[in-house]
């Protein structure tokens, strides 16, 4: 087999300078350098410089990219590799917070296990690792305001990861939804970390110069005791859905904003008190505030001449306290009225949303059907499931899923499964960044190919497998795809393909439109005279 039409083309970004591209038959993707991830779920902006997950990658205001998750800090080394779950950057200090879906503990339902920190505090020129904040078997007590409250340990990583994180206005205070183990504070830079007291499942207020006795327990997973001594008959707490702690931002006032699995949480700082005093918002108060108890994702937006909106991603909690019918949706907080009493709107009401992000005209919202764009300030929303390029083509993507969002002051960026999308003209057009996948190595003498498919298990259900190819000279391609038989299963046509980096997508389905079977596969590829081969995996 010879390769004299093939060439290996080496990094996203050409020594000139000049982004290197792939053409897919649908549009032209922008290539990422080597280590990038396509699944791109966390997204941060700090001013012009973009941050992306989940291994982190950073497009500097000159548009250099560069991956500082392949640092050390990012490594905890752990059984399985862990990624960036939440990210939050300001005034030179950024904070990721890393974890891993533990698929030993549960195959099907695999816990989101902490694996700690990566803290940089000289605008991500450096990073360091910090421990997840978990506690010790002895502390047994924690105090808020002039209480020592009895308290369970969170000692258990699995269902405590750091799925968002918060700095306050002057970077000095790091806040970490961590799940299981609840909300927690450092302000040391992430090496130490402080449980952080919310108002309990009973209470809608809680005053830090009030005495209590409540149990802190946020992980309902340790049992508070046993019936007559039988370990065999835990009791567990009743009172920790408010401590399951999913989402927290920190307002231009600072106050402090908790999204939990029991509502959402809103700090006061009260003249005297050393500790903050919190109210508690759910469908059950105020009307029904909250669509869905649980507020699994919180963004402010700046309002001119005002305080910021504070916008909620709801979802149905399943809490036993919830007075009626949850629905996912949106609620913005639009400041309080004269009586103090807060002012909130729902809006995008039935949609799953995944991440918000707002620029001087528009608000955008992420969901598993598309991306929600308003021009009016969440009054009516238009969704672009179909992301076309400047000259009309839709780009390559297996579907219109979004999952994360955040903006310059240039353009508007979000994730996908299959990339990273940046638009410049208000979500009308868009360009896709992909990762480079270097060619995986076959055999003893671990020699380069020049055609490989992946991802390589592929599993049709997360999107579409991608042969990759690079032609030295202009070609029609096809591709057919044999089971292990050598029965044909599919055949690919991809005619008039130009010179360069290409790729050709197959959606795991046969010639008859029919998902085909788990197992081994061939696949064969043909062009300008020469014939490939290779093998794919299908696992679903």
């Amino acid at each position: 087999m010879t390769r004299a039409f093939l060439a290996l083309v080496l990094l996203a970004v050409a020594a000139g300078g000049q982004a290197q591209t792939v053409e897919t038959g649908s549009g032209t993707a922008t290539l990422l350098p080597t280590g990038a991830r396509n699944g791109v779920a966390v997204l941060d902006a700090d001013g012009s410089t973009l941050r992306a997950g989940p291994i982190l990658v950073e497009v500097a205001p000159n548009g250099t990219v560069t991956i500082p998750g392949r640092a050390a800090a990012f490594d905890p080394a752990t059984a399985i590799d862990a990624r960036m779950f939440a990210l939050d950057a300001r005034d030179g200090v950024v904070v990721a917070g890393l974890g891993f879906n533990d698929v030993t503990a549960d195959a099907d339902a695999p816990p989101a296990t902490a694996a700690g920190f990566a803290v940089s505090t000289d605008r991500g020129a450096s990073y360091v690792y910090r421990f997840p904040p978990l506690d010790q078997s002895r502390d047994t007590t924690v105090t808020y305001g002039v209480s020592t409250l009895p308290a369970i340990p969170s000692t258990i990583s699995q269902g405590a990861a750091p799925i968002d994180v918060a700095l306050t206005a002057d970077a000095d205070t790091i806040y970490s939804a961590n799940l299981l183990a609840g909300l927690r504070r450092s302000t040391d830079a992430g090496a130490t970390w402080t449980r952080v007291v919310l108002p309990p499942d009973s209470l809608f207020v809680l005053d830090p110069r009030v005495e209590y006795d409540f149990l802190y327990n946020p992980d309902v997973r340790i049992p508070v005791g046993f019936v007559d001594g039988d370990e065999d008959q835990p009791v567990f707490s009743q009172f920790s859905e408010n401590y399951i702690a999913l989402s927290v931002v920190v307002d231009e006032a600072g106050t402090v904003w908790v999204g939990t699995n029991g509502g959402l949480n809103r700090s006061v700082r009260l003249e005297g008190a050393d500790d903050l005093a919190w109210v508690r918002y759910t469908d059950a108060i105020l009307g029904g505030a909250l669509p869905g108890n649980q507020v699994f994702a919180l963004e402010t937006r700046r309002v001119a001449d005002g305080r910021d909106e504070v916008w909620a991603i709801c979802r149905s909690s399943g809490n036993p306290f919830t007075q009626g019918e949850e629905e996912p949706g949106v609620v913005v907080w639009r400041g309080d009225d004269e009586d103090g009493f807060a002012i909130f709107e729902t809006v995008l009401l039935g949609v799953v949303a995944e991440d918000l992000a707002f620029d001087d005209a528009r608000a955008y919202v992420t969901s598993g059907d598309g991306l929600y764009v308003s021009d009016d300030d969440g009054a009516t929303w238009r969704v672009v499931r179909t992301f076309r390029q400047p000259d009309g083509r839709p780009l390559p993507l297996s579907g219109p899923t979004t999952r994360a969002v955040a903006t310059t002051p240039e353009a508007v960026w979000v994730g996908t499964p299959d990339g990273l999308l940046r638009s410049t003209d208000g979500a009308q057009t868009w360009e896709l960044f992909r990762a480079n996948v270097q060619p995986q190595a076959e055999g003893d003498d671990a020699r380069p190919v020049d055609v490989y498919a992946y991802p390589n298990p592929f599993n049709p259900r997360n999107g579409d497998l991608r042969v990759r190819l690079d032609l030295a000279s202009s070609s029609d391609v096809q591709i057919r795809i044999f089971d292990v038989g050598m029965n044909l299963v599919r055949t690919l046509e991809a005619p008039g393909r130009p010179a360069g980096p290409n790729e050709v997508f197959w959606d795991g389905q046969s010639d008859s439109g029919l998902r085909v079977a788990n197992g081994a596969y061939i696949y064969t590829v043909e062009a300008a005279g020469e014939r490939f081969s290779g093998r794919i995996l299908v696992i679903q």
